[in-house]
């Protein structure tokens, strides 16, 4: 019989497989001069036609994703998942720069890994930087069924009118750019401060809920996950986590960091934007492909970004007659589940991405 000390070593023990902490070098070029460090995870099962690319949120560690490991090799679908600039050993790059990176990044290392192709998955802040490479990399999506899915998408403040985002949208630069700190520190706590509202939004949840889990999930799997949560957390603020602050000041789009989302302003000008390259694309690609499907998953409930305002606002971006026929949009709320917990095995989010994947 194995103790529960013993039985937490063993599961702690799944976070040190190799996948989960690859490195990759940039060489210097005309923007620095030194070299650029990524870290990455590469796992599930290993191929080259079903990959997803993962955005994670404001935590933006490439471990997020890592619980979901057996679900992927069951699915036929390798996930990368990269440490944002400032994770991990990713290097740091301030607010106006990091879009500008992330694509050099992505790029970069899906040519190294000879990936062709992905799916895409934007979790909350993650959003903005998948809608990045959507509209400026394009070709790396599936030739004839490209697929996108946004979990609890960020909306800015101004949309969803949640206060305490209002209210750190009008703090100091100097406040809301010490958010690392504050979660390096709640990252040393113990599990009572884990699960306490001071990690609300901030980190994916993977603790155990009170719901039971959806018909058909694996219950060893979410065995796994929810016994692992805040050895996840301890994990992700052991590296260097300063792109939470960055990432903070980049989506509350400060005046000091002009254009920091990259070439858009907001959702409902980068609709008619992919709109527009879709259209082209069709017309000019010799491949008769599928419209750009985009899949949204809003939570039940959700202190980050609201439940009314915010997702009709979201939604009426992707309209119809914004989107013609070259987008396909669709959007549903999963019952039982939150900001912090969509992804979380129990409710099957992850589950019905891979299985909308295309094959």
């Amino acid at each position: 019989m194995v103790d529960s000390n013993e039985g937490s070593a063993v599961d702690s023990h799944f976070l040190d497989d190799e996948r989960f902490h690859q490195k990759f070098t940039l060489p210097p070029n005309a923007h620095r001069s030194a070299e650029f460090q990524v870290t990455y995870a590469d796992f599930g099962h290993r191929n080259g036609e079903r990959v997803l690319l993962f955005c994670g949120p404001l935590m933006g560690s490439r471990l997020v994703l890592t619980t979901k490991d057996k679900l992927a090799q069951q699915h036929g679908v390798r996930i990368i998942s990269l440490d944002r600039p400032g994770f991990g050993n990713t290097t740091d790059v301030p607010p106006p720069d990091r879009v500008r990176v992330w694509l050099e990044i992505v790029e970069a290392l899906l040519q190294h890994l000879a990936i062709r192709h992905v799916s895409i998955v934007g979790y909350s802040a993650g959003s903005v930087y998948a809608m990045n490479v959507l509209l400026h990399l394009r070709h790396l999506l599936h030739p004839t069924h490209p697929y996108v899915a946004l979990c609890t998408p960020w909306i800015h403040p101004s949309h969803s009118g949640v206060s305490m985002l209002k209210i750190a949208g009008i703090l100091p630069n100097g406040l809301v750019g010490s958010l690392d700190g504050l979660m390096k520190f709640v990252g040393s706590m113990d599990s009572t401060l884990h699960s306490s509202n001071v990690l609300s939004g901030l980190v994916p949840s993977l603790g155990r809920g009170p719901d039971p889990p959806a018909p058909d999930t694996d219950q060893d799997a979410i065995a796994l996950e929810e016994s692992l949560s805040h050895e996840l957390l301890r994990r992700m603020t052991s590296y260097d986590i300063r792109g939470m602050s960055q990432d903070a000041l980049l989506l509350l789009k400060r005046d000091e960091y002009p254009g920091s989302w990259g070439t858009w302003s907001d959702y409902d000008a980068l609709v008619p934007l992919l709109a527009r390259a879709e259209r082209e694309r069709r017309a000019t690609d010799s491949i008769s492909d599928s419209p750009l499907r985009v899949r949204v998953f809003f939570a039940e409930s959700d202190n980050i970004i609201g439940t009314t305002v915010a997702r009709a606002w979201f939604d009426n971006c992707w309209r119809s007659e914004q989107c013609d026929d070259n987008i396909e949009y669709i959007s549903n709320v999963v019952p039982k589940t939150t900001h912090d917990t969509i992804l979380a095995l129990r409710y099957g989010v992850v589950e019905q991405i891979f299985q909308q994947m295309p094959h």
